[in-house]
């Protein structure tokens, strides 16, 4: 019966956070040098391009973020378009630098 039982646990549970839910990009201040972990809902925090806007051609979805760390109080800004696949197309920073 436990074999049972577990199987269906699995089923009706909801499986741990894999990423996929989410864009990760991981940041450096330009001000203090501290490296910050920027987690992006692709439900709540990405939008959807839509025709007539100024966007990098096909460009399907666009994230605007305000980002502070906990070094300092410089406010660093992203801007990053994806393409089909949450492809990044083009991406650009103020006050911080994407790490590679």
């Amino acid at each position: 019966m436990g074999g049972l039982l577990d199987g269906l646990k699995r089923l009706f549970t909801m499986p741990e956070d894999s990423g996929s839910k989410f864009v990760i990009f991981n940041i450096i201040c330009d001000k203090c040098g501290e490296e910050i972990t920027v987690r992006a809902s692709k439900t709540s925090d990405i939008s959807r391009v839509y025709e007539g806007e100024d966007a990098p051609s096909g460009a399907e979805y666009f994230l605007r973020k305000e980002i502070l760390g906990n070094g300092c109080n410089n406010l660093i800004y992203i801007t990053v378009y994806f393409g089909p696949g949450y492809r990044v197309i083009s991406k650009e920073i103020t006050g911080g630098r994407f790490a590679e």
